[in-house]
């Protein structure tokens, strides 16, 4: 057995030897030597990534706990130097928090409650207002209504004394009395005396005057008449008792009669700015000019009946 495994050996061994060099080449190619090269290096570099990973891990917790240590430290000293002072404070604010809180609902029903009552004093304010309106109108109606009736009175008043006097006079005369007798400062021309003013006075202060004389502003009748108070007038102008304030251009003397005689200036009445009311003789020529009733003239003539 030995002999016949010793021979098999050697046929193998030459059989070995006998390979081409090509052969026994291929045995041993570059590329395996590549690949341990390879699997080294791939080896070292996840060393290398472990070590620089775990590194990074390590650094990490340490930071972390580090922070932690830090948060730590500063909520305790929070705690321990603000226990009298801010957290007292924010406990104390807490507490009014919930009071308010608490306190919210009503609140909020006096808010509506208020709210409420407001829109009803709003309401009867305006009810109140739109009656103190009313009773301004109805009182202003009611003043307007009184002047007017008072001024009707008094012209219908004025009327009456003025006829009952022309009746006197005439019944005096008719019984042989001579009436010629004019106050102090008047003059006589025909039947009827005349006061001549002469202090500057527009047209309504001129109609009072001459009725605190017992008298009025002079109605022109005629031609004489005209010629006797241009004669006799302010040579500046004077205000006669004509005026159309009632209905504009309808002119009517203070004694209500109709206008049956004028004595117009050429181009009057003109009613120059839509307001001239009121009638004024010029002067020197005696011509009549409508004017601004609340313009002044310098003169101003009264008439009235003379006495027996």
């Amino acid at each position: 057995m030995e002999p016949e495994a010793k021979w098999n050996g050697s046929t193998e061994q030459v059989e070995f030897s006998r390979m081409s060099p090509r052969s026994q080449g291929f045995t041993k190619l570059p590329g395996q030597k590549t690949c341990e090269k390879s699997v080294l290096l791939f080896t070292f570099v996840l060393l290398i990534s472990v070590v620089l990973w775990g590194t990074l891990l390590f650094l990490f917790l340490t930071r972390f706990k580090k922070i932690a240590q830090d948060v730590e430290k500063l909520q305790e000293s929070c705690v321990y130097h603000n226990d009298s002072g801010i957290v007292t404070i924010i406990r104390r604010l807490q507490v009014d928090q919930w009071d308010l809180k608490n306190d919210v609902p009503q609140l909020s029903k006096a808010v509506n409650k208020l709210q409420e009552d407001q829109t009803t004093l709003k309401s009867k304010a305006s009810q109140i207002s739109q009656q103190v309106d009313r009773l301004q109108e109805d009182g202003t109606t009611f003043r307007s209504q009184v002047l007017n009736e008072k001024n009707t009175a008094t012209q219908a008043l004025e009327k009456l004394q003025e006829e009952i006097e022309k009746l006197w006079t005439e019944f005096q005369r008719a019984n042989g009395s001579v009436c010629k007798n004019c106050p102090k400062d008047w003059q006589l021309f025909q039947k009827k005396c005349y006061f001549f003013g002469n202090e500057p006075k527009t047209w309504p202060q001129a109609k009072f005057a001459c009725i605190n004389l017992q008298g009025r502003l002079v109605s022109i009748k005629n031609k004489e008449e005209q010629a006797f108070l241009t004669q006799k007038a302010n040579k500046k102008g004077s205000w006669i008792g004509l005026r159309d304030l009632d209905m504009e251009g309808e002119f009517i003397w203070m004694d209500g009669s109709p206008l049956n005689y004028s004595n117009w200036s050429p181009g009057e009445p003109n009613n120059q700015g839509q307001g001239e009311d009121c009638v004024a003789m010029r002067a020197n020529n005696g011509r009549w000019n409508d004017a601004f009733c609340r313009g002044q003239q310098e003169g101003w003539i009264c008439e009235k009946l003379a006495t027996c």
